[in-house]
């Protein structure tokens, strides 16, 4: 997510996972009680004790009320956090350095759908209907507001604020920076090896004026490559995605008064076809798991986008966390669903 007019600061992104209210203006949910769809009191929440060897060993499931689970104090096994190290490291070439730490990718779905506000991560877990507070976003260096996310075919998350790039774990929702950023960005998303860079995936940014940018860190640098521009008078909304198999999409703004779901190329982020207008203002966050689109608005609320018409309709039957403001959302290139992964 990112910085936008209005709720949030405007944002040039170089990033795609979303865009944010202003800076400082998201925060963490705040429980109360309330329906089906509606927000969860405190009282419901499940805390998950600390040593839990990995986040898969967490019984994703809710309480007898249908309660939110917190997951907030769950911690992981030394050594199950990503290799920060490698990340850290100069790199001796302009290959992309988010590559993934083995030679060959896992086989089957990779991650999970997250969605954030801009100081708090959370995990979709649809078979549950719930969200999963993950955390709180910590930083070893550089503190700021998330304004999106992005998760490549690993499942290596990473995150931008206004300023830098960090790599963050997905369990603790604890980031470790990796550089400065020399432009702001409201959109966040990985784009398959061989789109942008052929030895490689591609981290791509996207500004609030709909610049499409490959960033590249080398050390502790991030170098910007501006790729093209979704055209035709359309800007950003706030994220993007792109999955192997099924194409990358965006919610866009300039020709309605909601936000636009459209279909870019991934080369350079020129709008390919326009699906149509959502009926919602502000779609931060954007996502696809399993078939089916899922954005993610300002106002807390989360929607499924009709492929067919852009049509948002607000998901049934999972709580959303009250008092919430959605900054941005994100899936691997490799989310559940994807064809022959």
């Amino acid at each position: 997510m990112a910085l936008r007019f209005g709720c949030r600061f405007v944002i040039l992104c170089v990033l795609t996972a979303c865009s944010a209210p202003s800076a400082g203006s998201g925060t963490g949910a705040t429980d109360a009680a309330g329906d089906a769809w509606g927000p969860v009191a405190d009282s419901q929440v499940v805390d998950i004790a600390d040593g839990v060897a990995s986040d898969a060993t967490v019984a994703d499931t809710l309480a007898p009320d249908g309660a939110l689970v917190d997951q907030s104090a769950a911690a992981d096994a030394p050594g199950a956090d990503a290799d920060w190290g490698e990340l850290l490291d100069p790199i001796q070439d302009t290959s992309d350095v988010l590559a993934p730490d083995v030679a060959a990718p896992p086989a089957g779905a990779v991650g999970n759908l997250y969605a954030h506000t801009s100081d708090t991560l959370y995990r979709l877990d649809l078979k549950a209907g719930a969200f999963v507070k993950v955390g709180y976003f910590s930083f070893d260096k550089n503190p700021g507001s998330v304004t999106d996310i992005a998760l490549d075919s690993s499942g290596k998350l990473f995150a931008v604020t206004f300023d830098d790039v960090f790599e963050c774990s997905v369990n603790k929702a604890s980031c470790a920076w990796l550089s400065s950023l020399p432009n702001s960005f409201n959109g966040l998303t990985f784009v398959a090896k061989g789109v942008v860079d052929p030895n490689g995936e591609s981290l791509i940014g996207i500004s609030t004026s709909g610049s499409w940018n490959q960033i590249i860190v080398t050390g502790k640098t991030a170098k910007i490559v501006y790729l093209g521009q979704y055209g035709g008078g359309w800007s950003s909304s706030g994220d993007s995605f792109s999955v192997d198999g099924i194409g990358t999409y965006a919610t866009v703004k300039g020709m309605s008064s909601s936000d636009s779901l459209v279909q870019v190329d991934p080369k350079n982020g020129k709008v390919l076809k326009v699906i149509g207008a959502t009926g919602v203002s502000e779609l931060y966050g954007l996502a696809w798991w399993n078939g089916v689109f899922y954005g993610f608005s300002a106002d807390g609320n989360a929607y499924t986008l009709d492929v067919a018409t852009g049509k948002a309709k607000v998901v049934a039957g999972i709580k959303v966390p009250s008092g919430v403001a959605w900054w941005g959302a994100g899936v691997s290139t490799r989310a559940a669903g994807t064809p022959n992964p």
